[in-house]
């Protein structure tokens, strides 16, 4: 820095750093936040695909992780693009689909979080946990409940617990749906960032406590005498779990099929009170549904009922912290 006359002269790197965050700031809560939790992500993704090149590894563990990245990369940039060609659109419908976009896309990509975590998270922290999580069922009820639940497995019930299961990301965004449908959009968009909020929040105890879900870890220890066969919906579950990386091998504790649903509850309980009823059924199909099919332990479920809390308490907090006020985000349509 230069002093002259009284004056201090900027140097080049702050006045980049302070564009930098005038950018940042413009963006809405949910898209700081998978900022934040992205770019590390991206880094670790990067870094074990490095480590293993290096070590002459020509493995498919992490499976195209760098194609995912490049793509959320694209998609990601695509959404401050749509805040700022909003103005120029005359069209009511084109600033309303603007307006949509914006405010949904966020969950996209914060599902791309979780792809990663998949990649990467044994890179990060090795020390599993699953086996201690089989010690407390046993403390708990004296008997692994997912192995006690194999007494009632048939292929009728498989298929039947099977379409609660695949229905989870239906049931996630149904509330946040119905809302913006109705009008009321702000209720809509505070609605979808608690629920990324839950997301992002299971994420980092996914790190802290990898576990594999009893499917796998069961599985490895020849503990179940029955396979799980259903129908076309069993099948297209399974289908969709060989799609993710590792075959989703750590991503047991905390259940965020539990969290995220009972967000989804509260905030339907909270705004569209006629819809809680009906998603009430398909949210216990759900809870029944993970342990049924071996995806998590009963301890998961109890630890992903305590993030709700959390979530409610630190949302509303957090957007009016980040914002700076209480003035509601532009999106075209009062809520009132």
């Amino acid at each position: 820095m230069n002093e002259t006359a009284g004056t201090v002269e900027a140097s080049p790197s702050s006045g980049v750093m302070s564009v930098l965050w005038g950018r940042v700031r413009k963006l809405r809560t949910e898209e700081f936040l998978f900022l934040l939790l992205f770019i590390p992500s991206m880094i670790v993704t990067i870094w074990a695909n490095y480590d293993l090149i290096e070590a002459g590894i020509r493995s498919r563990k992490i499976r195209g992780g760098l194609l995912r990245l490049f793509i959320v990369v694209i998609v990601a940039g695509i959404i401050p693009l749509l805040d700022r060609f909003r103005g120029r659109i005359k069209n009511r419908i084109g600033r309303s689909t603007a307006d949509f976009f914006r405010t949904f896309l966020p969950f996209a990509v914060c599902s791309a979080v979780y792809t990663n975590l998949h990649d990467t998270v044994r890179f990060i922290n090795p020390n599993d946990i699953h086996d201690k999580l089989m010690a407390i069922e046993e403390w708990m009820f004296g008997f692994q409940p997912v192995v006690w639940a194999e007494q009632f497995i048939t292929p009728a019930r498989t298929e039947f617990f099977a379409f609660f299961y695949t229905n989870f990301f239906v049931l996630t965004v149904v509330v946040s749906a119905v809302l913006w449908i109705g009008g009321k959009r702000q209720e809509a968009r505070l609605t979808m960032l608690g629920i990324i909020i839950c997301f992002y929040t299971g994420y980092v105890f996914y790190v802290i406590f990898p576990a594999a879900p009893p499917r796998l870890y069961y599985e490895s220890l020849g503990m179940f005498s029955i396979t799980l066969t259903g129908g076309e919906i069993n099948n297209f579950q399974n289908a969709l779990i060989e799609m993710m990386p590792n075959h989703a091998s750590r991503a047991a504790f905390p259940s965020l099929h539990t969290g995220v649903s009972l967000t989804v509850l509260a905030f339907a309980w909270k705004y569209v009170r006629w819809l809680f009823w009906i998603l009430l059924i398909f949210v216990i199909g759900l809870l029944a549904s993970t342990v049924y099919l071996r995806h998590h332990y009963v301890i998961d479920l109890l630890a992903g009922a305590v993030l709700i809390p959390w979530v409610l308490w630190v949302t509303p907090r957090i957007d009016r912290w980040w914002k700076g006020d209480n003035e509601p985000y532009d999106l075209g349509v009062s809520s009132r």
